[in-house]
């Protein structure tokens, strides 16, 4: 029986002859391939369409405005903002969604007034993985990213220096949201209406609408 052999994808950057850089990353492979074929159909070398074209000289540019110089999926925070009923930047503000890892870094203000507003215990109290959760999936459904992991949101918490000792009792104690095997976490389809709320919320700094309903 013949072995297949797995062939090594490489991305390698050069100017003339001279190799400037070279990385071996399948997924950046498959990202540029897709560029250049959209490319080739309609002149805009932009996987995401989040901004990317070409500017007078024919040369890639690239609209980035999220942290670290990483892409914030602008359509996708469009879509969500447009379900939170709030604008586009309110949500960038509050937790910057982009396509790449962490996905969502928190702004730590916003977080710190829903510590205030909220009480420590009780049925509108919230813990931090399934806040953090809660909008990484609201996130991940807009952006198409599939659904997030535990540790995913875990990620997410780690952008304002927050852990969770609960984590998976806390999640599975939010009737929102399902957690599945792998550490995945989907959200309940019959009450995503409390995945907005709580999103909304967190983003506009306001949860009066949280206190009255969540219970």
């Amino acid at each position: 029986m013949t072995t297949p052999v797995k062939a090594t994808l490489s991305v390698i950057l050069k100017a003339n002859d001279v190799v400037v850089a070279e990385v071996e990353d399948p997924v950046l492979w498959q990202r540029i391939l897709t560029a250049i074929n959209r490319g080739k159909n309609d002149g805009n070398l932009d996987p995401d369409g989040a901004g990317a074209g070409r500017d007078g000289n024919g040369l890639l540019t690239d609209d980035v405005s999220g942290n670290n110089g990483e892409r914030p999926a602008t359509g996708s925070v469009d879509a969500l903002a447009k379900q939170l009923g709030i604008d586009a930047a309110v949500v960038q503000g509050a937790c910057s969604p982009t396509n790449q890892e962490p996905y969502l870094h928190l702004d730590a203000h916003c977080w710190e007034v829903m510590k205030r507003q909220l009480p420590a215990r009780g049925p509108t109290a919230l813990s931090p993985i399934v806040a953090a959760a809660t909008m990484l999936a609201l996130w991940f459904n807009k952006a198409g990213l599939g659904n997030p992991t535990q540790a995913q949101a875990k990620a997410v918490l780690a952008t304002i220096n927050v852990g969770d000792p609960n984590a998976s009792r806390s999640i599975q104690n939010a009737t929102w949201l399902q957690g599945r095997s792998g550490g995945q976490i989907i959200l309940n389809p019959a009450e995503i209406s409390k995945a907005v709320k709580l999103t909304k919320s967190f983003c506009s700094k306001d949860w009066g609408a949280w206190k009255e309903t969540a219970n």
